[in-house]
């Protein structure tokens, strides 16, 4: 099974990510993507960090798929690890669901929602960005979560919305969902 952890900057997609990664024992799917490394991102791990070009390279060898751009830097999966076998967990950018799905087998979709926008404001700024990106993810987070909001559509494609407070119980009942779909995948 993969799970895909998808909801606004700051919301916890990658704190979920290494719950579910250290206490059911599921592989990370670390995206591939040309955006340079932050300090403390490890590659191969966090990401794959490639080259412009690398990245070219392998989208012409068919060998990444859902492809996209987000603040001027390309991301993408690499094939095989989405028609893998095990059990995997990625974080997806909300409106790749759609591509995602045509790739993915048993496929785990959840949107993470906060209950204060400004809580997820916050966790942005103790990331030690540069203010032109903080700027730019700022106003994604408005948009992204507009949309999500206003689109009925694109809500239907997430198995599960789970609403974060911020607290441990959030993270208990994430990890219940995925045990339950587990007994019956």
């Amino acid at each position: 099974m993969i799970v895909t952890l998808s909801g606004i900057t700051g919301v916890g997609k990658s704190y979920f990510k290494k719950c579910i990664i250290n206490e059911l024992n599921f592989n990370n799917i670390p995206v591939v993507t040309t955006r340079e490394k932050r300090e403390k991102e490890k590659n191969g791990i966090d990401k794959h960090f490639v080259s412009k070009k690398e990245f070219d390279e392998l989208k012409q060898q068919g060998k990444i798929v859902v492809d996209f751009n987000f603040l001027d830097n390309e991301y993408a999966y690499y094939k095989d690890d989405l028609i893998s076998s095990g059990n995997g967990v990625t974080e997806l950018h909300y409106d790749t669901i759609y591509e995602f799905k045509k790739f993915a087998n048993n496929l785990l979709s959840i949107y993470i929602i906060p209950t204060s926008i400004e809580i997820a404001k916050k966790q942005l700024y103790k990331r030690n960005l540069k203010p032109n990106v903080i700027k730019l993810r700022l106003r994604e987070i408005e948009e992204q979560y507009e949309e999500f909001k206003n689109n009925n559509d694109l809500q239907k494609q997430f198995k599960y919305i789970l609403y974060n407070d911020y607290t441990e119980n959030t993270k208990n009942k994430l990890l219940e969902i995925i045990r339950k779909e587990l007994v019956y995948a």
